[in-house]
Protein backbone atom coordinates (compact mmCIF):
# COMPACT_ATOMS: atom_id res chain seq x y z
CA UNK A 1 0.00 0.00 0.00
CA UNK A 2 2.74 2.67 1.11
CA UNK A 3 4.74 2.31 -2.44
CA UNK A 4 1.19 2.62 -4.22
CA UNK A 5 1.07 5.78 -2.22
CA UNK A 6 4.78 6.78 -3.26
CA UNK A 7 3.83 6.05 -6.63
CA UNK A 8 1.26 8.35 -7.30
CA UNK A 9 2.66 11.01 -5.49
CA UNK A 10 5.90 10.88 -7.96
CA UNK A 11 3.16 10.52 -10.99
CA UNK A 12 1.48 13.62 -9.24
CA UNK A 13 4.60 15.60 -8.90
CA UNK A 14 6.39 14.57 -12.64
CA UNK A 15 3.16 15.15 -14.32
CA UNK A 16 3.17 18.31 -16.58
CA UNK A 17 1.62 21.79 -15.51
CA UNK A 18 -0.76 24.41 -18.07
CA UNK A 19 1.40 27.10 -18.81
CA UNK A 20 0.29 30.30 -16.49
CA UNK A 21 -1.43 28.63 -14.65
CA UNK A 22 -0.31 30.65 -11.65
CA UNK A 23 -2.85 33.61 -13.35
CA UNK A 24 -5.10 31.15 -14.05
CA UNK A 25 -5.84 30.16 -10.67
CA UNK A 26 -5.10 33.88 -9.29
CA UNK A 27 -8.04 34.92 -11.81
CA UNK A 28 -10.51 31.91 -10.53
CA UNK A 29 -10.25 33.40 -7.30
CA UNK A 30 -11.08 36.41 -8.02
CA UNK A 31 -14.14 35.13 -9.63
CA UNK A 32 -14.80 33.55 -6.85
CA UNK A 33 -14.40 36.75 -5.15
CA UNK A 34 -16.66 38.81 -6.93
CA UNK A 35 -19.06 36.33 -7.41
CA UNK A 36 -19.71 36.37 -3.84
CA UNK A 37 -19.21 40.34 -3.67
CA UNK A 38 -22.16 40.69 -6.22
CA UNK A 39 -24.53 37.68 -5.79
CA UNK A 40 -24.03 36.52 -2.21
CA UNK A 41 -23.93 40.20 -0.57
CA UNK A 42 -27.44 41.65 0.64
CA UNK A 43 -28.58 43.74 -2.13
CA UNK A 44 -30.34 46.86 -1.53
CA UNK A 45 -32.55 49.72 -3.39
CA UNK A 46 -31.28 53.32 -3.31
CA UNK A 47 -32.83 56.63 -4.68
CA UNK A 48 -30.19 59.35 -5.84
CA UNK A 49 -29.35 61.89 -8.12
CA UNK A 50 -27.48 62.28 -11.35
CA UNK A 51 -26.53 65.67 -13.66
CA UNK A 52 -27.97 65.78 -16.98
CA UNK A 53 -25.13 66.40 -19.79
CA UNK A 54 -26.23 68.65 -22.55
CA UNK A 55 -23.29 67.62 -25.33
CA UNK A 56 -21.70 69.06 -28.79
CA UNK A 57 -25.03 71.91 -28.91
CA UNK A 58 -24.29 73.50 -32.37
CA UNK A 59 -23.31 77.04 -32.67
CA UNK A 60 -26.35 78.76 -34.12
CA UNK A 61 -28.72 76.80 -31.81
CA UNK A 62 -30.08 77.27 -28.18
CA UNK A 63 -32.45 75.36 -26.05
CA UNK A 64 -35.08 77.90 -25.23
CA UNK A 65 -37.17 75.87 -22.53
CA UNK A 66 -36.60 75.19 -19.09
CA UNK A 67 -35.92 71.64 -18.16
CA UNK A 68 -34.23 69.68 -15.01
CA UNK A 69 -30.75 69.45 -15.02
CA UNK A 70 -30.84 66.18 -12.49
CA UNK A 71 -32.64 63.14 -13.18
CA UNK A 72 -33.97 61.14 -10.11
CA UNK A 73 -32.78 57.51 -10.44
CA UNK A 74 -33.24 54.38 -7.75
CA UNK A 75 -31.34 51.51 -8.59
CA UNK A 76 -30.97 47.60 -6.68
CA UNK A 77 -27.45 46.21 -6.11
CA UNK A 78 -25.16 44.47 -3.70
CA UNK A 79 -24.93 47.08 -0.60
CA UNK A 80 -21.05 47.64 -1.54
CA UNK A 81 -21.55 48.75 -4.84
CA UNK A 82 -23.98 50.57 -3.61
CA UNK A 83 -22.27 52.27 -1.16
CA UNK A 84 -19.69 53.43 -3.72
CA UNK A 85 -22.10 55.01 -6.34
CA UNK A 86 -21.30 58.32 -5.00
CA UNK A 87 -17.85 58.63 -5.83
CA UNK A 88 -18.14 57.61 -9.52
CA UNK A 89 -19.40 60.00 -12.55
CA UNK A 90 -22.78 58.48 -13.29
CA UNK A 91 -24.42 60.97 -15.54
CA UNK A 92 -27.16 61.36 -18.39
CA UNK A 93 -25.57 62.43 -21.69
CA UNK A 94 -27.55 64.11 -24.65
CA UNK A 95 -25.71 64.46 -27.88
CA UNK A 96 -27.06 67.52 -29.68
CA UNK A 97 -24.50 67.07 -32.50
CA UNK A 98 -26.91 66.48 -35.16
CA UNK A 99 -29.80 68.00 -34.10
CA UNK A 100 -32.46 70.77 -35.93
CA UNK A 101 -34.68 73.42 -34.94
CA UNK A 102 -37.86 72.25 -33.17
CA UNK A 103 -38.61 70.21 -30.44
CA UNK A 104 -36.70 67.34 -29.13
CA UNK A 105 -38.04 64.16 -27.20
CA UNK A 106 -35.30 61.99 -25.47
CA UNK A 107 -36.60 59.08 -23.44
CA UNK A 108 -33.97 58.09 -19.92
CA UNK A 109 -33.85 54.49 -20.89
CA UNK A 110 -31.40 51.70 -19.07
CA UNK A 111 -28.96 51.85 -22.08
CA UNK A 112 -29.11 55.75 -22.13
CA UNK A 113 -27.72 55.64 -18.13
CA UNK A 114 -23.77 54.19 -18.08
CA UNK A 115 -24.31 51.85 -14.82
CA UNK A 116 -21.62 49.52 -12.98
CA UNK A 117 -22.09 46.15 -13.34
CA UNK A 118 -24.15 44.47 -10.86
CA UNK A 119 -26.04 47.63 -10.33
CA UNK A 120 -29.82 47.45 -12.08
CA UNK A 121 -31.40 50.63 -12.56
CA UNK A 122 -35.47 50.13 -11.46
CA UNK A 123 -36.75 54.07 -12.51
CA UNK A 124 -35.56 57.40 -13.57
CA UNK A 125 -37.72 60.31 -13.08
CA UNK A 126 -38.42 62.07 -15.18
CA UNK A 127 -38.79 59.55 -18.06
CA UNK A 128 -37.95 61.51 -20.89
CA UNK A 129 -36.44 64.66 -21.45
CA UNK A 130 -37.90 67.91 -23.38
CA UNK A 131 -35.67 70.22 -25.64
CA UNK A 132 -36.88 73.12 -27.57
CA UNK A 133 -34.20 74.14 -30.01
CA UNK A 134 -34.56 77.66 -31.18
CA UNK A 135 -31.93 79.56 -33.93
CA UNK A 136 -29.70 81.77 -31.67
CA UNK A 137 -30.04 85.13 -32.81
CA UNK A 138 -27.39 88.32 -31.88
CA UNK A 139 -29.17 91.70 -31.93
CA UNK A 140 -28.28 95.43 -30.77
CA UNK A 141 -31.76 96.49 -29.33
CA UNK A 142 -32.03 100.19 -28.69
CA UNK A 143 -32.74 101.30 -25.40
CA UNK A 144 -35.92 104.27 -25.20
CA UNK A 145 -36.57 106.61 -22.41
CA UNK A 146 -39.53 106.65 -20.75
CA UNK A 147 -39.98 110.01 -18.10
CA UNK A 148 -42.78 110.36 -15.56
CA UNK A 149 -43.56 113.73 -13.67
CA UNK A 150 -43.69 117.33 -15.29
CA UNK A 151 -40.41 120.09 -15.19
CA UNK A 152 -41.72 122.85 -13.09
CA UNK A 153 -43.15 126.13 -15.19
CA UNK A 154 -40.89 128.11 -16.78
CA UNK A 155 -38.72 125.03 -17.68
CA UNK A 156 -38.77 122.66 -21.33
CA UNK A 157 -37.12 118.99 -21.85
CA UNK A 158 -34.76 119.43 -24.87
CA UNK A 159 -33.26 115.84 -24.25
CA UNK A 160 -32.55 112.77 -22.91
CA UNK A 161 -29.63 111.13 -24.03
CA UNK A 162 -28.55 107.37 -22.72
CA UNK A 163 -25.51 105.69 -22.47
CA UNK A 164 -25.27 103.15 -24.12
CA UNK A 165 -28.10 104.15 -26.56
CA UNK A 166 -28.65 100.10 -27.15
CA UNK A 167 -27.89 96.62 -25.32
CA UNK A 168 -26.50 93.48 -26.90
CA UNK A 169 -29.08 90.70 -26.39
CA UNK A 170 -28.08 87.17 -27.64
CA UNK A 171 -30.76 84.41 -27.28
CA UNK A 172 -33.97 82.08 -28.92
CA UNK A 173 -34.83 83.66 -31.80
CA UNK A 174 -38.71 82.99 -30.58
CA UNK A 175 -37.94 84.77 -27.16
CA UNK A 176 -35.64 88.03 -29.00
CA UNK A 177 -37.08 87.98 -32.47
CA UNK A 178 -40.07 90.31 -31.96
CA UNK A 179 -38.56 92.84 -29.64
CA UNK A 180 -37.34 95.94 -31.02
CA UNK A 181 -36.58 98.17 -28.25
CA UNK A 182 -35.96 98.14 -24.65
CA UNK A 183 -37.77 100.87 -21.78
CA UNK A 184 -36.30 102.74 -19.24
CA UNK A 185 -37.80 102.41 -15.94
CA UNK A 186 -39.83 105.98 -15.63
CA UNK A 187 -37.52 109.16 -15.10
CA UNK A 188 -38.40 111.78 -12.70
CA UNK A 189 -38.84 114.44 -14.33
CA UNK A 190 -39.89 116.63 -10.94
CA UNK A 191 -37.89 119.57 -9.51
CA UNK A 192 -35.87 119.38 -12.53
CA UNK A 193 -34.46 123.08 -13.44
CA UNK A 194 -30.70 122.35 -14.80
CA UNK A 195 -28.95 119.26 -16.93
CA UNK A 196 -28.65 116.23 -14.43
CA UNK A 197 -27.01 112.50 -15.30
CA UNK A 198 -28.37 110.01 -13.42
CA UNK A 199 -28.51 106.63 -13.62
CA UNK A 200 -31.63 104.13 -14.82
CA UNK A 201 -32.43 100.64 -14.68
CA UNK A 202 -34.55 98.62 -17.94
CA UNK A 203 -37.74 97.54 -17.96
CA UNK A 204 -37.06 93.97 -18.46
CA UNK A 205 -39.30 91.09 -19.84
CA UNK A 206 -38.77 87.96 -17.91
CA UNK A 207 -37.24 85.91 -20.82
CA UNK A 208 -34.47 89.30 -21.36
CA UNK A 209 -34.05 89.68 -18.20
CA UNK A 210 -32.86 86.07 -17.93
CA UNK A 211 -30.88 86.95 -21.08
CA UNK A 212 -28.82 89.74 -19.83
CA UNK A 213 -29.29 90.16 -16.27
CA UNK A 214 -30.18 93.88 -14.88
CA UNK A 215 -28.13 96.50 -16.76
CA UNK A 216 -27.63 99.83 -15.74
CA UNK A 217 -27.59 103.16 -18.43
CA UNK A 218 -27.05 106.15 -17.76
CA UNK A 219 -29.50 109.26 -18.40
CA UNK A 220 -28.25 112.55 -19.09
CA UNK A 221 -31.38 114.67 -19.21
CA UNK A 222 -31.43 117.83 -20.75
CA UNK A 223 -33.72 121.12 -19.29
CA UNK A 224 -33.31 124.92 -19.81
CA UNK A 225 -35.31 127.91 -19.41
CA UNK A 226 -38.30 128.24 -21.65
CA UNK A 227 -37.90 130.91 -24.48
CA UNK A 228 -40.17 132.92 -26.05
CA UNK A 229 -39.16 133.69 -30.19
CA UNK A 230 -39.14 137.38 -30.59
CA UNK A 231 -37.70 139.95 -33.04
CA UNK A 232 -36.04 142.69 -32.34
CA UNK A 233 -35.76 145.60 -34.73
CA UNK A 234 -33.46 148.35 -35.38
CA UNK A 235 -30.17 146.85 -33.92
CA UNK A 236 -27.79 149.21 -34.75
CA UNK A 237 -24.45 147.74 -36.77
CA UNK A 238 -20.84 148.88 -36.20
CA UNK A 239 -18.10 148.44 -38.54
CA UNK A 240 -14.79 148.03 -37.12
CA UNK A 241 -12.08 149.73 -39.04
CA UNK A 242 -8.37 150.70 -38.46
CA UNK A 243 -7.26 154.23 -39.19
CA UNK A 244 -9.43 157.24 -39.11
CA UNK A 245 -11.76 156.35 -42.28
CA UNK A 246 -14.96 157.05 -42.71
CA UNK A 247 -17.71 154.61 -43.89
CA UNK A 248 -21.59 154.67 -43.96
CA UNK A 249 -24.00 151.62 -44.09
CA UNK A 250 -26.93 150.80 -46.53
CA UNK A 251 -28.59 149.74 -44.18
CA UNK A 252 -27.32 150.39 -41.11
CA UNK A 253 -29.45 148.41 -38.62
CA UNK A 254 -30.48 144.66 -38.19
CA UNK A 255 -33.45 142.89 -37.52
CA UNK A 256 -32.84 139.58 -35.06
CA UNK A 257 -35.30 136.96 -34.82
CA UNK A 258 -34.33 135.20 -31.53
CA UNK A 259 -35.15 132.96 -28.70
CA UNK A 260 -35.01 134.79 -25.38
CA UNK A 261 -35.66 132.68 -22.28
CA UNK A 262 -38.58 134.50 -20.11
CA UNK A 263 -36.84 135.33 -17.31
CA UNK A 264 -34.70 137.43 -19.38
CA UNK A 265 -37.87 139.12 -20.82
CA UNK A 266 -39.46 139.77 -17.49
CA UNK A 267 -36.80 142.08 -16.42
CA UNK A 268 -35.60 143.52 -19.74
CA UNK A 269 -37.20 146.56 -21.03
CA UNK A 270 -35.45 147.10 -24.11
CA UNK A 271 -34.65 144.24 -26.16
CA UNK A 272 -32.20 145.94 -28.56
CA UNK A 273 -29.70 145.74 -25.51
CA UNK A 274 -29.61 141.80 -25.95
CA UNK A 275 -27.70 142.10 -29.11
CA UNK A 276 -24.80 143.62 -30.69
CA UNK A 277 -24.12 143.63 -34.12
CA UNK A 278 -20.84 143.77 -36.25
CA UNK A 279 -18.43 144.28 -39.26
CA UNK A 280 -15.32 143.24 -38.98
CA UNK A 281 -13.52 145.38 -41.46
CA UNK A 282 -10.41 146.29 -39.59
CA UNK A 283 -8.18 146.08 -42.79
CA UNK A 284 -10.70 147.05 -45.27
CA UNK A 285 -9.13 149.79 -47.78
CA UNK A 286 -11.63 152.87 -48.86
CA UNK A 287 -14.56 151.76 -51.99
CA UNK A 288 -17.51 149.86 -51.32
CA UNK A 289 -17.60 146.37 -49.73
CA UNK A 290 -20.27 144.06 -49.22
CA UNK A 291 -20.29 142.45 -45.48
CA UNK A 292 -21.37 139.99 -43.64
CA UNK A 293 -23.25 141.24 -40.61
CA UNK A 294 -22.29 139.57 -36.91
CA UNK A 295 -24.24 139.43 -33.93
CA UNK A 296 -23.45 138.71 -30.50
CA UNK A 297 -26.33 138.07 -28.47
CA UNK A 298 -26.44 138.08 -24.41
CA UNK A 299 -25.94 134.62 -22.60
CA UNK A 300 -28.75 132.17 -23.54
CA UNK A 301 -30.05 134.10 -26.05
CA UNK A 302 -30.32 131.67 -29.46
CA UNK A 303 -30.50 133.93 -32.99
CA UNK A 304 -32.41 132.42 -34.74
CA UNK A 305 -32.41 134.51 -38.11
CA UNK A 306 -30.46 138.27 -38.81
CA UNK A 307 -31.93 140.07 -41.91
CA UNK A 308 -30.01 141.52 -43.89
CA UNK A 309 -27.47 139.34 -43.44
CA UNK A 310 -25.40 141.33 -45.82
CA UNK A 311 -24.55 145.03 -45.67
CA UNK A 312 -23.17 147.62 -48.03
CA UNK A 313 -20.55 149.31 -47.00
CA UNK A 314 -18.87 152.24 -48.89
CA UNK A 315 -15.79 153.33 -46.70
CA UNK A 316 -14.21 156.55 -47.76
CA UNK A 317 -10.38 158.16 -47.05
CA UNK A 318 -10.42 160.68 -44.19
CA UNK A 319 -9.62 164.22 -45.54
CA UNK A 320 -6.99 165.58 -42.56
CA UNK A 321 -5.36 161.97 -43.27
CA UNK A 322 -5.12 162.55 -46.98
CA UNK A 323 -3.65 166.46 -46.15
CA UNK A 324 -1.24 164.98 -43.76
Amino acid sequence: MEKLAATKITSWRNRPWPKNWVLKLISFFFALFLWYFVVGEDKVDVTFNIPLEILNLPADLTISNQFKNELELTVNGPRGLIRNLSMQHISRAIDLSKAEPGAKVFQNTVDSISLPRGVRLLRVKPTDIILQLDKLVKKDVPIHAVTTGSLPDGYELVSITLDPPSIPVTGAEASIGQVESISTAPIDLARLTATTTRPVALKLTPAIKELVGEPIVTATIVVQEKKEQRTVEDIPVKLLLSGKNIYTLKPDNVAVKARIPTSILRKTKDLKSLCRARIMGVELQPGTHKLTVEVIPAQDVEIIEVRPEMIIADITADEETNGN
